[in-house]
């Protein structure tokens, strides 16, 4: 009889140790399957693990699903197994048939995992696995129990098996629960929240505030919104704890406790701050004296025994946690209650083999998504994909420059290095971990801490593999992070979050509790780009290493200010691995001391020494002090002052936002790429530079706007004369952020001579596997750009590139022909200025006199608007502009309004506006100076300024243009065959790859500046204006233009078919 599987049956399934009958009858009766071996047949491998295939399953839409089932001999499941790819080899075999997935138990006694593997066949993609962990009576398996469910309502096809074992489904339904928790803190304390209103999000007063909790936090929402997403924060950190069985040996113990709590009333004060203050953060020993400071029950001593005592700062009592905060039962309970239907696991998911569960890199994507006022700050979560990508990169850079060993086997074993460590030469294997141990790396923007945390386990695997076998992967982790690694980030919220997941990670791999390191002095809050204050730099406070064996060490050859800085040096260390609570506080204040001393030997003017000591060095969003907080960076050995690496994602900010406030900020600060325009990142990537060692490496993710953009012209040329870019990737048009619209790009240079030699991508829109494979998409789909000048960055194919070279090499920048350039006429208010034709006649209609009405005839001149402007040609949509000009100085006068009765009686009708506007002549009945007023009259070509269809069209001297359109003007044989250029296929092509203004729907927008740059043909045949004379007058043809110009350009046959394939503008 057929077993049919409720949620009940699936919970019992779930909750058990495994049982290979149960198995196969649940693969019988759930999933179908297709075959299944009488007697599981042996996989012969080479490790020591029992492997055995069970048979197959055929979905619904023809995909083969192989099944297997693995007894681990050694070690948990919750430890990684061995590399997929070795993993995937062992299903191969012919008599079982080619499989495009596996669905694979792994058995360790007293954990199960259920893994879904695809993307198995072949070598051109990774395999991705995706896996719940089973076999716990006291979890309720939630998720799977839902996911299984939809399987079986939809039935078993592959795209349902991919999305029931999802990990991003689980993550985006995660956040989005988490966020309705958050706010409803918020809404409680404040009575605010923000709600979704189309596709933005608005603060709503939604009720009362409370009055009690608003008066302690003074009023300050920000710092409410800061307590609660700390609190939260802490929270979450103990839900991975008791993954771990270190929260009382219940993996529901958080639940649990509330719901047995007689203080559910005034939980946070009476519960959890004892918990976090009393027990996490105090020695055993200590506990029961500081309870009775504080006046906590004495008898959750004896129930908290047991948990253990973590240090490291993130359960520190600070400021805002003394004042009094009670939230009603409820709050807490549907908290608990949500957290309590999830999977926590506890090791960071890489994007090719990840449990389904909630990791602790989902408290990064909770924070760079969760506070509303983060798209102001420019800051976005990077999706993980993309992280491991710019992580393993720069890895490879790194080690590239600094080993001997060859490009390929450097890059393979950084990708895999399992697999890529046996093609590493013995002989170079200590100086490559060497190499590890030794490397710097830096987030100057650091957010949740996503790319130090990226290249934590980079390194952590690396080493791994080095070693032939797993050490202590905890003490590894904290070598890495005290040696390795460092952050900054302008927001404490960041800071805070960035620092619990390193702590996180840590934990992952401790066996039993011990005390986690300080990170106050290793991931830090500050402005990152400024280094000064009240003028005065304050790079200098660092010591100089007077020789290559200076290791710090105070001598007798020493002056003061190396002392100190010195003795700063020591501390930082000392306090690194400080467990004791009392020493904490010393040396805190030690080193707030020894770096007022320096201060003080610095002899700076006492004004700015008294507002100096008046802020907190260690924590402020002023400036930070890179030379004295990360000295042991600047003051290397081998003479590599500086970080190896600088990673991240900076924010996006427009200097000009705010009335300039930033441009302000940093205008001062001697950045060469500074310009008033631009936007922060840009200062990010010079700072990034500046704390660059000499071959070091920079990987930034940003907006891409500074490849073509005005502002980035000095970035551009800084880049082409002071670094070696090695690869820029464009994700133009691919969405990146989700919650953001910006089109992005990957840069990665060195520091050191430009090679002209930048591998170059972009990425392609409709395959969304090139974000998945980013490292494979790049290797196979590169191409070579020459990058030398601060010209558009733009990233060609060796085709574009020989079209390029074409045009550019016997073009004339357009500033250099015998042409002018104009705008249209701005009339101030156009209601006023500009009529319609049954107006016109009205006003011609009320002159007094015959000579007036022909006078006021010549004055009221057809206008044309930027969309009547069409190819060669324009629609006229019947207005008229009332020419009322200002004069030209020397040349002509200004109309006096008197001469033109009827004119001024229309015009009178809206005194109030045009008396008011600010662009008028002489009388708010004449319109601004124009002194080309006259070449609006001579021959010329107009186009559109801005818009998605740039059009460009021929006039001889009948029509004005209003401030939409641009005209030229110069010998009528050169309008012409700039018309032409203008207007055919292979320029089309051309300004949409050179123009410096944002490419929307197609089309392009297009300014003087850009326009005047455009290297243009000058000496075309005669007979080329002929044809585009034909073409104005409809005889010619827009192939007949186009071919002319193709062999005028000299473009082989290749070259044109491209050209011809690419989309146009839609005119």
């Amino acid at each position: 009889m057929a077993t049919i599987y409720t949620s009940d049956s699936l919970r019992n399934l779930f909750q058990s140790s495994f049982n290979l009958a149960q198995w196969y009858s649940f693969l019988q009766y759930f999933f179908n399957a297709s075959e299944l071996k009488e007697k599981p047949e042996r996989i012969i491998a080479s490790t020591s693990d029992e492997g055995y295939y069970l048979g197959n399953i055929n979905t619904s839409d023809s995909y083969r699903i192989g099944l297997f089932h693995y007894n681990i001999r050694q070690g948990s499941v919750a430890n990684k197994l061995v590399g997929l790819r070795n993993l995937v080899k062992s299903f191969i075999n012919p008599t079982w048939g080619e499989f495009d997935a596996a669905l694979v138990v792994f058995d360790s006694g007293d954990h199960w995992r259920l893994s879904f593997i695809c993307d198995i066949k072949g070598e051109a993609t990774s395999p991705k696995r995706y896996t719940y962990v089973f076999g716990s009576d006291d979890l309720l398996y939630r998720t799977p129990i839902e996911r299984f469910n939809f399987l079986k309502k939809k039935g078993i096809s592959f795209e349902n098996l991919r999305t029931a074992f999802s990990v991003e489904a689980l993550s985006d339904e995660f956040f989005d629960k988490y966020r309705e928790q958050y706010a409803d803190f918020i809404q409680y304390v404040t009575g605010k929240r923000f709600v979704k209103v189309g596709s933005k999000w608005e603060e709503k007063i939604l009720g009362e505030p409370d009055t009690a909790l608003m008066q302690a936090f003074n009023h300050n929402e920000k710092k409410i919104r800061d307590y609660v997403k700390k609190m939260m924060g802490r929270i979450t950190f103990l839900h991975f704890l008791q993954r771990k069985g270190w929260m009382c040996g219940d993996l529901n113990y958080m639940q649990n406790m509330f719901e047995n709590s007689q203080y559910k009333d005034d939980y946070l004060d009476s519960v959890l701050e004892p918990l976090f203050f009393g027990i996490l953060n105090t020695k055993p020993a200590e506990r029961e004296a500081l309870f009775a400071d504080y006046g906590w029950d004495k008898s959750l001593l004896d129930e908290w025994k047991d948990i253990p005592y973590l240090n490291g700062g993130l359960f520190e009592r600070d400021e805002e946690d003394e004042p009094e905060s009670r939230f009603p039962a409820d709050y807490f309970k549907r908290l608990f209650q949500f957290f309590s239907e999830y999977n926590f696991t506890i090791d960071e998911n890489d994007p090719n083999d990840a449990e389904v569960g909630v990791d602790p890199e989902m408290l990064g994507k909770i924070f760079e998504n969760l506070l509303e006022d983060n798209k102001d700050k420019g800051a976005f979560y990077t999706p993980k994909e993309i992280v491991r990508y710019m992580c393993k990169e720069s890895l490879i850079a790194y080690l590239e420059t600094n080993t001997s060993i060859a490009k390929e086997k450097i890059r393979q074993f950084v990708l895999s290095p399992e697999e890529g460590v046996v093609d590493i030469p013995e002989n170079k294997k200590p100086k490559l971990l060497a190499a590890l141990e030794e490397v710097k790396i830096c987030d100057p923007a650091i957010g949740s801490g996503a790319f130090p945390m990226g290249l934590l386990n980079e390194l952590l695997h690396c080493r791994e593999a080095l070693s032939g076998e797993r050490y202590d992967r905890a003490e590894i982790k904290k070598s890495i992070i005290q040696n390795n690694i460092y952050g900054v980030d302008i927001e404490k919220g960041a800071v805070d979050i960035a620092r619990l997941r390193f702590w996180l990670s840590i934990v992952v791999d401790e066996e039993t509790p011990s005390p986690l390191p300080n990170l106050d002095y290793k991931i830090m809050q500050g402005n990152s780009l400024i280094e000064s204050f009240m003028g005065v730099d304050l790079s200098k406070l660092t010591y100089e290493k007077g020789h290559k064996k200076d290791k710090g060490e105070i001598t007798l050859f020493d002056d003061e200010k190396n002392r100190l800085q010195k003795r700063v040096f020591q501390l930082l260390k000392a306090y690194y691995s400080c467990s004791d609570h009392d020493r904490k506080v010393k040396l805190q204040q030690e080193i707030s001391d020894t770096i007022n001393k320096q201060l003080e030997a610095q002899a700076y003017d006492p004004v700015i020494l008294e507002q100096l000591k008046k802020i907190n060095l260690a924590e402020n969003n002023k400036f930070f002090l890179w030379h004295t907080w990360f000295s042991d960076v600047f003051n290397r050995n081998d003479d590599k002052n500086g970080f190896d690496i600088v990673i991240g994602n900076p924010p996006y900010i427009q200097l000009q936002n705010n009335g300039g406030e930033l441009a302000k900020l940093y205008e001062d600060c001697r950045f060469q790429t500074f310009a008033k325009t631009g936007d922060i990142y840009c200062l990010f990537y010079e700072k990034g530079w500046q704390l660059l060692c000499q071959q070091g490496h920079l990987c930034f993710i940003t907006s891409n706007k500074w490849m073509r953009a005005g502002y980035g012209e000095k970035m551009r040329g800084f880049f082409a004369k002071h670094t070696n870019p090695k690869y820029l990737i464009d994700f133009a048009g691919v969405k990146i952020f989700d919650n953001a619209t910006v089109d992005t790009n990957i840069l990665i240079f060195g520091k050191g001579k430009n090679e002209y030699q930048t591998r170059c991508a972009v990425t392609d829109k409709l395959n969304k596997d090139s974000l998945k494979n980013l490292s494979d998409f790049v290797q196979q789909q590169h191409t070579i750009c020459n990058f030398s000048n601060e010209g558009s960055w733009v990233i060609l194919s060796p085709i574009e590139q020989s079209i390029k070279q074409k045009i550019e090499s016997v073009g004339t920048p357009l500033k250099d022909w015998d042409i002018k350039i104009y705008r249209g006429v701005l009339t101030g208010y156009n209601d006023a200025f500009i009529i319609s034709t049954e107006k016109r006649d009205e006003i011609l209609a009320n002159c007094q006199t015959e000579d007036e009405r022909l006078r006021t005839a010549e004055l009221i001149r057809p206008i044309l608007r930027g969309r009547d402007i069409k190819r060669y040609g324009y629609d006229w949509a019947n207005l008229w502009i009332i020419n009322t000009h200002n004069g030209i100085k020397g040349v002509k006068p200004r109309i006096d309004i008197n001469e033109y009765p009827a004119v001024k009686a229309h015009l009178d009708q809206y005194w109030d506006k045009i008396s008011k506007r600010a662009d008028k002549g002489d009388t708010p009945y004449n319109l601004r100076n124009c002194a080309y007023l006259d070449d609006f009259f001579k021959p010329k070509v107009m186009w559109k300024i801005i818009g998605c269809n740039i059009n460009f069209s021929f006039n001889d001297g009948t029509m004005i243009c209003n401030n939409a359109v641009n005209i030229m003007t110069g010998q009528r044989n050169q309008l012409l065959q700039f018309l032409g250029l203008m207007n055919c296929k292979l320029f089309d092509w051309y300004l949409k790859l050179t123009t410096e203004a944002e490419v929307q729907g197609g089309g392009i927008q297009l300014y003087v500046t850009t326009l005047e740059k455009t290297l243009v043909k000058l000496d075309f045949p005669m007979y080329l204006s002929e044809v585009i004379n034909q073409r104005v007058n409809g005889i010619a043809t827009d192939t007949d233009v186009d071919n002319i110009i193709f062999e005028a350009y000299k473009l082989t046959q290749e070259e044109i078919d491209y050209i011809l394939s690419c989309k146009q503008v839609d005119r």
